[in-house]
């Protein structure tokens, strides 16, 4: 009756939406996997007025799922759902892994739908990258009945240098494609390297195959024991990027950490991946020979660099005092804000603190940034000449970001060289300043003393340092706190 209409209505309408569905899910998978997708139709049968159109799915040349309905839309809607349905049953179908990982992992190995030796000898060409050529080799049998047999000639690619492998016959065929299969298996490109040799995906610096698809011009901006860092510029919006490229590991705290903190005195995160590239030496600029995982951090380019080039470029500058409170401000407010997500960054250093081109610091490199819940922390972790003295063990916290800083702040202040920095430094870890520091700078330098006391609870902490020097009056003495 009509609860059965209304069901019927209903079940089309649903069965319509899920192929739709499907059609969009292939194009989505052959647009991530570069295949060519090609609905080709097959036959129209029936009468004038009642056709049926049959429509076949083919990717990258190979025959999918087949589907018949009154027009072609319906058809290829139909051909779509089983194409699908055989798609989802590959072991790194995109139901099993997640979309955004597919171009770093290792090649998608199409299906074969029969044991058809002409579809095995496409998969074998598209695996290879080599071209198929069919031709008449000769014929055998009656003259009434001659059988033709094929030769199989493959044609290299120039970037390709193997040898060619002809075929007399389909047996052998199957025989050395299963053979390049248990090669392959053993001999295998390691997921996530490019091996498209064209010159537009060629860096001397990565081999990485979504570093390179996804940007161009990459260049080396810094280098060190923690990895390397990169200026890129990205194919779709045009814009220049810093990528860091560090090696891999379970605990990815930088990552998971910097892509939970906004605020304007942060370097901002934008995205970030893990793949397998050439390691390079922090002595090096080229690739060395051995292969990693690596993790890959997307980031916010600050086109001043590092902190200790601006006091270099600014140090004789006659605003330079104030140009250089302000800078020490806004690396405060920056502290301030990690602190309050419970977080210490463990190496705060004027090589970590960024400048971007709107002259705003941007504190970065968040690699040893760690939680104050943590009960054992890592002793001894940080730059040694900015490490606090409680930090060579292993309890202690958010107060050796602030010792830091105290460091930090009387180095922007006194605009040392190298060598006079040198010849003072370590009395000043001690909280000892110059003298001649602590006549010019009558506000500061009792704040800096206090900052780097080697008792961490007689530290202020950055909320303080905040309010005092914004009130401007040293008479009210601030409540010390322990963690």
């Amino acid at each position: 009756g009509q609860g059965n209409i209304y069901r019927m209505c209903y079940y089309r309408s649903y069965r319509v939406k899920m192929e739709r569905e499907c059609m969009e899910k292939i194009n989505n998978y052959c647009q991530k996997q570069k295949f060519t997708l090609v609905y080709a139709d097959v036959s129209m049968t029936g009468p004038s007025h009642d056709p049926e159109f049959t429509v076949v799915v083919k990717i990258n040349n190979v025959k999918y799922g087949t589907g018949t309905g009154k027009n072609k839309k319906a058809a290829k809607a139909i051909a779509a759902k089983k194409t699908w349905e055989m798609i989802e049953k590959l072991p790194e179908s995109p139901s099993n892994m997640q979309a955004a990982e597919l171009p770093a992992t290792r090649m998608i190995t199409l299906p074969v739908l029969s044991d058809d030796y002409v579809s095995l000898l496409n998969m074998y060409s598209q695996k290879t990258l080599q071209l198929v050529d069919y031709r008449n080799k000769k014929s055998i049998g009656d003259a009434h009945a001659p059988v033709k047999m094929a030769h199989y000639k493959f044609c290299f690619y120039p970037c390709y240098r193997k040898l060619a492998a002809n075929f007399d016959n389909a047996r052998d065929v199957k025989e050395e494609i299963k053979k390049e299969e248990i090669k392959k298996m053993s001999d295998e490109s390691l997921p996530g390297l490019d091996t498209n040799t064209s010159e537009e995906n060629e860096s001397p610096y990565t081999v990485n195959k979504r570093f390179l698809e996804s940007f161009k011009n990459i260049e080396p901006i810094g280098e060190g024991g923690f990895g390397n860092v990169f200026k890129a510029t990205a194919k779709l919006d045009e814009r220049t990027y810093a990528v860091k490229r560090v090696q891999f590991t379970k605990n990815v705290r930088e990552v998971k950490q910097l892509a939970a903190l906004a605020h304007e005195n942060i370097v901002r995160y934008y995205n970030s991946w893990k793949g397998y590239d050439h390691v390079t030496s922090p002595d090096s600029r080229q690739k060395a020979d051995k292969e990693i995982l690596c993790l890959f951090i997307q980031m916010e380019l600050c086109e001043q660099g590092p902190l200790e080039n601006w006091i270099e470029r600014n140090r004789q500058d006659q605003k330079y005092h104030v140009m250089a409170q302000t800078k020490f401000l806004q690396i405060l407010k920056g502290v301030e804000y990690i602190h309050s997500k419970d977080l210490i960054h463990r190496d705060l250093k004027p090589q970590n603190i960024f400048i971007s081109h709107e002259d705003k610091i941007k504190i970065g490199d968040f690699g040893l940034v760690t939680s104050v819940a943590r009960e054992n922390l890592t002793e001894n972790t940080g730059t040694k000449s900015y490490m606090a003295p409680e930090q060579f063990g292993h309890k202690y916290g958010k107060e050796v970001d602030i010792y830091a800083l105290g460091l930090i702040w009387f180095e922007i202040l006194s605009a040392f060289s190298y060598h006079e920095k040198f010849k003072v430094w370590h009395e000043v870890r001690d909280g000892k300043l110059p003298e001649s520091f602590t006549n010019r700078f009558l506000t500061e330098a009792p704040i800096i003393k206090k900052m780097l006391s080697r008792d961490p609870s007689g530290r202020y902490s950055a909320s303080q340092i905040l309010e005092l020097l914004k009130s401007g009056d040293q008479g009210q003495p601030f409540r010390t706190r322990t963690l």
